[in-house]
């Protein structure tokens, strides 16, 4: 049951069973493959940033605009979480340290992500550069009203 994981990397495995399967399969057992067994930390990390890629580029074409927060939770957060709380870690205070974790990161992906929505709405673009493109608004908009 991934609700009673007490480590992130029970978590990751349990979550969504389907896109673990297909990371584990192609993208971690082929790097393997390819490196001779020789870099699976290098492995997984590579798989956690696909899957930090896939997940921000949904929200950028969901939300109309970039901003890597999502990026940065699951390639920062999400690699420290799952090195530091591994399968060795049985007790229940550490399933209570993951749900108030989540429940933090939810509660910072919406704050910023509503953010920069209010910025998008607010603070015209000064021109159509890439990096005019991808550099969030909220953190150049001096908004007056």
């Amino acid at each position: 049951d991934w609700w009673n994981s007490t480590s992130f990397a029970n978590y990751y495995r349990t979550w969504n069973v389907v896109v673990h399967d297909w990371l584990y399969y192609y993208g971690y057992r082929d790097f393997l493959w390819l490196s001779k067994r020789k870099f699976r930390a290098a492995a997984m990390l590579s798989v956690f940033i696909v899957s930090a890629v896939v997940h921000e580029y949904a929200l950028a074409m969901g939300f109309g605009f970039f901003y890597p927060v999502m990026f940065c939770l699951f390639a920062v957060f999400g690699v420290v979480f799952n090195f530091t709380m591994n399968d060795k870690r049985q007790s229940p205070v550490f399933n209570v340290i993951m749900w108030a974790c989540l429940f933090l990161g939810q509660g910072v992906q919406v704050c910023l992500y509503c953010q920069e929505w209010y910025a998008q709405i607010h603070c015209p673009r000064k021109g159509n550069s890439f990096w005019e493109l991808v550099t969030p608004r909220s953190w150049s908009c001096s908004y007056q009203s």
